[in-house]
């Protein structure tokens, strides 16, 4: 088991720069096409018209794919409001554990959805790049693929550094107990 472990690691290591790279990239390329839009538009008069479609595709695949580097992080906005405010740690971690497994449930569930839509839009283009429009509804199954594997990265070792309360304390607990100060 500790090798199959060791193994998952290092692939899901190479996942995440991957991402990384891919969400940086994609980051960079809106810029250049928004900075050459818009000189283009007020320099010369003239902008092309994919710009914006270039724009929007990125933007939904930074935000699906890049997603599983929030998840990775645990920095996804949740409902973990009861779960700060219970000072047991085992009720803690078994909350914490319930979240995340309903969050990867909810992830799985829309998978089918997806799915749905690479199939009907699978022949249609977009109007301005005739890119294929299944290229920005691959985003989602991808993204929340990365988004579960990131899950059951970190929500093992989380589970058990709640139930035995040697996790850090969050901002949120820092700043009732009185230890922020601004």
């Amino acid at each position: 088991m500790k090798k199959f472990l060791a193994i998952y690691r290092k692939i899901d290591d190479a996942l995440e720069v991957i991402i990384k790279w891919f969400c940086a990239i994609l980051l960079f390329a809106m810029i250049c096409v928004c900075f050459v839009n818009t000189v283009g538009r007020y320099a010369f008069h003239h902008s092309y018209r994919g710009a914006e479609e270039i724009v929007i595709f990125c933007a939904v695949w930074v935000t699906c794919v890049g997603a599983s580097l929030t998840a990775r992080e645990d920095d996804h906005v949740t409902l973990d409001l009861v779960q700060e405010l219970v000072k047991n740690n085992k009720v803690k971690a078994v909350l914490y554990a319930v979240t995340r497994t309903l969050a990867c449930f909810f992830l799985i569930a829309l998978l089918p959805a997806a799915f749905e839509m690479l199939r009907i839009y699978a022949p249609a283009r977009s109007t301005g790049t005739r890119l294929p429009l299944w290229v920005l509804y691959a985003s989602y199954p991808i993204g929340s693929v990365a988004m579960v594997l990131g899950y059951l990265r970190i929500t093992p070792g989380r589970v058990k550094a709640l139930w035995t309360g040697t996790v850090e304390k969050t901002e949120f607990e820092k700043i009732n107990e009185g230890e922020v100060t601004e």
